[in-house]
Order: structure tokens, then C-alpha cells, then sequence
């Protein structure tokens, strides 16, 4: 690499080419962008699944280029926490099988912060008549990185937990799924104005 003009120029990172053609400003901001969709699971009646279909789906009908990750539909062999694998979770611990529950969901929980760690940016969304303790867990992890963390208040901002706006910025709290879709377009299309929280480095990169 060479220092240039108070900025590391090209000769590139080993293994990675830097696509300079989509340095410029342009629309298609979130292109590529990773997001973690962060919600209840535990006590989630459906695994938490429907609400996350539902926005991903939205996006995509907006053609914005969003890349997700979702911890009801993990990659690879990533540890999952929903069918199957949460029964057998709550088998463990009526069978007071202490060490191997904690096995398996320290397992889980690693998986999951490491998305979180990956993403540009995190959505949550927040349910108070629904117990929640990783959403949680994981919205403080992405606040420590200085990631945007984007919330979905179930039965409107009103209903937030009085300490979320202690840390979080209210204005990228919302009413319903339609309301942030339509936030994340107008970034999207260059409508909004993106603060130094939004670092997205992947979309420049030919891998």
C-alpha cells in the first residue's frame, strides 16, 4: 500500500481488488450491505420467522440490494436455535442436562455475535409482550461497534422500553416494518444522509 494524500491508495489489500468504479456517489447506497435481523426467537411463537420473511421480502420488492443475515435461516453449519434444535434445547434443560445446554447454546450465541459482528448494520425488532434476552444482548454488542441499530417497535415507538432511549437514537426507532422499508429506500436512492455509523466497505470490494 502507498500513503497518498492523507488516504492509503491502491497497491490493494492481499487477495482483494478494491472496485473503484463504485467509489463515487451514486444510488444503490445499501447495495451489498449486510444486515442482521435481530428478534425474538426464544418465545417466539413462530421461531421468529414470519416477521423476517415478511421484511426481507419487502426489501426485495423495492430492488434494494440488501444482503441479510438471519438467524432463523442460517448459513452453512452455522448452530441453529429453531424447530428442532430450540425443542432440543428445552429437552436439555428439563432433563437438568446443565453442561450440554450450555454447550450448545454458548455455540449458538457465538455463531449469532459473529453475524452480528460481520453486518453493516442490525434491524431489531422489539417486543415487549414477547421476553427477549439475546435481541437485547445483541443490540448492545452492535452499539459497541457503532453500528446503526434500526428498531421495529411492535405497537408503535410509544410502546420502546424507556431505557432504550437512553443509548439509542430514537429516530431510527419505528412504527412497523413499512415504515423502516421505506427509511432504508430513501438511503437507499440517496434521500437520506448516512452518518459516520454506516461504514460499508463491503461494496467496494471484488473478492
Amino acid at each position: 500500500m502507498v500513503w497518498e494524500e492523507g488516504h492509503f491508495e491502491k497497491h490493494d489489500l492481499p487477495g482483494i481488488t478494491l472496485d473503484r468504479s463504485k467509489q463515487k456517489d451514486s444510488p444503490n447506497v445499501l447495495d451489498k450491505t449486510l444486515c442482521y435481523l435481530a428478534g425474538p426467537i426464544d418465545e417466539a411463537l413462530d421461531d421468529g420467522k414470519a416477521w423476517r420473511i415478511d421484511f426481507k421480502n419487502k426489501i426485495e420488492k423495492k430492488g434494494i440490494g440488501i444482503l441479510f443475515l438471519d438467524p432463523t435461516n442460517k448459513l452453512g453449519d452455522l448452530a441453529g436455535e429453531i424447530g428442532k434444535e430450540k425443542e432440543y434445547h428445552k429437552m436439555l434443560k428439563r432433563e437438568h442436562r446443565w453442561q450440554e445446554a450450555h454447550d450448545y447454546m454458548h455455540k449458538v450465541g457465538r455463531h449469532d455475535l459473529r453475524q452480528v459482528d460481520m453486518s453493516d448494520f442490525m434491524i431489531a425488532k422489539v417486543d415487549v409482550n414477547i421476553h427477549m434476552c439475546g435481541t437485547y444482548h445483541e443490540m448492545v454488542f452492535a452499539d459497541l461497534e457503532h453500528k446503526p441499530v434500526l428498531m421495529i417497535i411492535e405497537g408503535g415507538k410509544e410502546k420502546a422500553p424507556s431505557w432504550l432511549f437512553a443509548f439509542y437514537d430514537y429516530k431510527l426507532m419505528f412504527d412497523s416494518d413499512d415504515e423502516c422499508v421505506e427509511y432504508l429506500n430513501q438511503i437507499n436512492e440517496g434521500k437520506i444522509d448516512i452518518d459516520d455509523r454506516w461504514v460499508l466497505i463491503r461494496k467496494y470490494l471484488k473478492m
